[in-house]
């Protein structure tokens, strides 16, 4: 039996105390984080031994608010990073009304500081990627929604709950020469009738096999019901440029959620199937081969898919799933004499090679809150390392604290691939007792020269 290397990465802070946290992204100037709490967009440069921390964008000074996700690319001509942000969410996924949900561009000026413009209004917009979906030469735009738009006739204390039943689609946008002009809606044929609910997780790639290896497609986790397909799929544009869907695999039976309860003018309590989170590696030395999802939404168990060998395209019929971990539900006193149930909540799921190896292991990120058996623990950041049959051959826990999402980088170009947390914080929701952004140091993998980093906007 081949011995694995056990992972060691070496805890550092880069920012404690931020009062927020939810995303965590990298680019090529450093880091930049966004929050629903705090309401700020703010970037981290590493300096030497320190990091310096600014800010990005304030919302709340332009009349705006939480900001989600964003991605980031090169297409203004300025020497920083381009970003794109999804903001003004709504109140939660539960009462997002008919103007909720705004895509802005985050334009730099040669100094690194930054002035928005609205390029889009999607209602409850939960994820953006930037990239070529459609079109090979100039970048473009993907926005996916996490719950849909009620009817304009149904009743304004109706319409939360509508829209979170309401079926809908993800919608591309072409980034003009000159972003300051407007972006308009990609024709992507075929697109409007790929339908979803509870997309919250998306990875962009190009996919070896697909009808258009040369565009990036994407695999979407989402959830799944009687009614609707979902789980995890992948979708992408044929050879004749139409979009289409193949399935994946189905995810977990729906269930209602142990922490949300009923919300205000829902008769029952919503109920999360399939799947929320997903990440695709690289192991046995076969390119995109092995798929970790933590399901359903905001869920508690960790399923491995392993490619079906022997066809055409890696999606042309269902993977094989194991269920390799169910988390406990953690169940917290708040007083005597009271109790607080949660969802063992997993967020995020990041594929890289860490070990140096050739193949791709997975980090899963878990919010919290911590069990009160250590011997199970329900928050942190754990590392699964897989055969080529997706059996786990490692498993350890690599960070303790609440974890919403995970940024990998080599920060030190030694060729060992480090990676960056941010605390799950939102106000309201559910607030991390301690809200900071973490560095965690590879001190173990054999260097590579030129690791690949996978981008932070996946997942």
């Amino acid at each position: 039996m081949t011995a694995h290397a056990r992972p060691v990465f070496k805890k550092e802070s880069i920012a404690a105390d931020t009062g927020d946290g939810y995303w965590v992204h990298r680019t090529e100037a450093g880091l930049v984080t966004s929050g629903l709490t705090k309401q700020k967009v703010e970037g981290y440069r590493h300096s030497g031994a320190s990091w310096i921390r600014s800010d990005v964008f304030d919302f709340t000074a332009t009349g705006l608010n939480k900001p989600v996700a964003l991605d980031h690319a090169s297409f203004s001509g300025a020497p920083h990073p381009d970003l794109v942000v999804c903001h003004n969410y709504g109140q939660c996924m539960f009462g997002c009304g008919s103007d909720d949900g705004k895509i802005s561009w985050l334009k730099p000026d040669a100094n690194g500081k930054y002035t928005r413009k609205e390029v889009a209004s999607l209602v409850a917009t939960h994820r953006v990627r930037l990239g070529n979906f459609t079109r090979t030469q100039g970048p473009q735009l993907a926005a996916f929604p996490v719950v849909g738009k009620a009817d304009a006739d149904v009743a304004e204390h109706k319409r939360g709950q509508e829209g979170f039943l309401k079926p809908y689609s993800p919608v591309l946008y072409d980034i003009p020469t000159d972003p300051a002009q407007e972006w308009k809606r990609t024709p992507a044929p075929g697109l409007d009738s790929l339908k979803f609910r509870l997309i919250h997780a998306v990875v962009a790639g190009y996919f070896p096999g697909t009808p258009r290896p040369d565009l990036q497609s994407f695999i979407v986790a989402s959830h799944r019901d009687s009614s609707l397909c979902g789980g995890l799929d992948w979708i992408g544009p044929d050879g004749n440029g139409n979009w289409i869907r193949r399935h994946i695999g189905d995810g977990v039976p729906p269930r209602v959620s142990k922490e949300i309860g009923t919300p205000e003018n829902y008769e029952k309590p919503p109920e999360f199937g399939g799947s929320g989170n997903v990440a695709i590696g690289r192991v046995g030395g076969q390119a995109a081969s092995c798929i970790v999802a933590v399901e359903p939404f905001h869920g508690n168990t960790v399923a491995v898919y392993t490619r079906p060998w022997g066809t055409r395209s890696p999606f042309e019929r269902p993977w094989e799933r194991r269920v390799v971990t169910v988390f406990p539900q953690p169940i917290v006193s708040e007083e005597e004499g009271t109790r607080k149930e949660y969802d063992a909540v997993g967020h995020h799921v990041v594929a890289a090679d860490f070990d140096g190896d050739g193949d791709d292991e997975f980090l899963i990120a878990l919010r919290g809150p911590q069990n009160s058996d250590a011997a199970h623990p329900t928050q942190g950041v754990l590392y699964l390392k897989l055969d080529s049959t997706g059996r786990v051959v490692v498993r350890e826990w690599v960070s303790k604290d609440s974890t919403a999402h995970i940024a990998v980088l080599d920060v030190d170009g030694d060729g060992r691939l480090d990676f960056v947390t941010t605390s799950y914080h939102t106000v309201k929701y559910y607030e991390s007792k301690e809200t900071k952004v973490q560095l965690f140091r590879n001190t173990f993998a054999r260097p590579v020269r030129k690791p690949v980093v996978p981008s932070s906007a996946d997942g």
